[in-house]
């Protein structure tokens, strides 16, 4: 509990530190996704939140898409945040 707390703080810390990334990269890097079996069906089925939500396009829109689907290591790791950030939110 204490540990998620802290992750939070630290998350939003970095957020803040960085800033988000712009809509055009988000969208772009969605579309990259998008081209991926695994992506497909989640983009469908969450597509408002993947719209709306500030963490969810946080993540999506400063992973470097096109060096993790080069590595399945990496391809896992990026779904794994992006589902997480998903069961994050209340639906």
């Amino acid at each position: 509990m204490i540990l998620e707390i802290f992750a939070n703080i630290c998350l939003s810390m970095v957020m803040f530190i960085r800033g988000n990334p712009n809509d055009e990269k988000v969208n772009r890097n969605i579309e990259l996704l998008n081209q991926t079996d695994w992506f497909k069906p989640i983009y469908l089925k969450y597509e408002v939140l993947f719209k709306k939500d500030e963490h969810l396009r946080y993540i999506v829109g400063w992973a470097k898409v096109d060096k993790s689907l080069r590595s399945e290591k990496k391809t896992n790791r990026l779904r794994e945040e992006i589902i997480e950030a998903i069961n994050e939110k209340p639906i």
